[in-house]
């Protein structure tokens, strides 16, 4: 890039990320003061005494040790705003079903005016979560830096769209939340990677790629639920479903796959076209040759971040299963028979996408050779 452009490109970049830096700031600083947007009854917590500690042992001989102490909270919105009040509060070291407090968190409460039936009912989190995302859109923006940008401009796309079917499917008691979707990941494909990736062919590439691969995956999921009663999938839990819970589980596949299929689609479709752009002259059975090489080495890795990912948030559950002294298999089937079906689905994505990518590539590669 001639140094000129590359200075004038820099000078606007730099001021985006100190505006978005200064956005960081003044969205934390608001959350610590917006107390008066909430309806529920926040109290900013000024001190904490009377602390007790005991031993406890529980029938599994499991060794904890629960605090009592006394919080003192100042009310900071609604109509008892100013008052001062005492809650006594319990947690354990494990922090299975309570949390510690400290001076000055800011918690949510269940108060109507009188102490003896106030409730803290958790802490208020809205200036953490602002900060954690502030700062992960901030690396992205440093490190993708334009591509970044359209990522975070894509993220934002995708999650409103997300929100709004899941919304139109509760006010409208809507029975077809696969269709809706399936709709939202149509979308979300096609604007990421035209944001990302450029109005370029190997764009039209991925996205062909991608969403051939995704449902394929799905339709090989479904036939195989079909033909095996879904056997082995525990859908008791999501009992709490007032609808029929296939669809659903069906939905999160679908909408957790996408992810992992389109980042292969992507990645194998760039390797191919970058090989093609560095060689041109290079056969197309050489580089179809490239591609499977290249399929091969992040077929593995993409497997197994799948079931990390997947596994990850259900281990404190495994944990606690086994503490309380449930067998092996009842704690797996109860806590990863959903999440090891989604992570084998995903993965059967994730390997059939890769041909496809290859295939469609080497149509797109083929025809415009005979253009030229």
């Amino acid at each position: 890039m001639n140094p000129q452009l590359k200075s004038q490109f820099k000078k606007p970049f730099n001021i985006t990320i100190v505006v978005f830096i200064l956005l960081i700031i003044g969205a934390y600083i608001f959350t610590q003061n917006n107390a008066h947007f909430y309806k529920t009854p926040v109290g900013q917590i000024t001190n904490i005494t009377n602390k007790t500690a005991e031993q406890t042992i529980d029938q599994n001989k499991n060794k904890d040790t629960l605090h009592k102490e006394k919080i003192h909270l100042k009310i900071m919105n609604g109509k008892h705003k100013g008052d001062k009040i005492e809650i006594f509060h319990k947690y354990t070291n494990s922090l299975t079903d309570s949390e510690k407090y400290h001076k000055k968190d800011q918690v949510l409460l269940s108060y109507k005016g009188k102490e003896d039936t106030a409730i803290i009912k958790g802490l208020k989190r809205d200036g953490s979560v602002t900060l954690m995302t502030g700062l992960f859109l901030l690396t992205l923006l440093l490190v993708g830096r334009k591509s970044g940008l359209y990522s975070i401009i894509s993220l934002v796309i995708n999650v409103t769209v997300l929100l709004f079917m899941i919304d139109y499917f509760m006010k409208h008691n809507n029975h077809h939340f696969f269709i809706l979707m399936t709709i939202t990941v149509i979308f979300s494909t096609v604007v990421s990677l035209l944001l990302v990736s450029g109005l370029k062919r190997r764009t039209f590439v991925a996205i062909i790629s991608t969403l051939f691969g995704t449902f394929l995956s799905i339709g090989i999921a479904q036939l195989i639920m079909m033909l095996t009663n879904s056997d082995g999938i525990k859908y008791e839990t999501m009992s709490f479903l007032t609808i029929q819970p296939t669809q659903i589980f069906l939905a999160s596949v679908l909408i957790g796959s996408l992810g992992a299929v389109m980042d292969v689609a992507i990645t194998l479709t760039s390797s191919l076209y970058e090989i093609k752009k560095q060689h041109p002259n290079i056969p197309l059975k050489q580089l179809r040759q490239s591609g499977i090489n290249i399929g091969k080495d992040i077929m593995g890795t993409m497997t197994n971040i799948l079931f990390f990912a997947y596994l990850s948030g259900s281990i404190p559950m495994v944990i606690l299963y086994f503490k309380n002294s449930n067998t092996i298999t009842y704690t797996l089937s109860m806590n990863w028979s959903l999440e090891i079906t989604r992570a084998l689905m995903g993965g059967i994505g994730i390997v059939i996408t890769i041909p496809i990518t290859i295939f469609v590539a080497m149509l797109f590669l083929q025809r415009e050779e005979a253009n030229r």
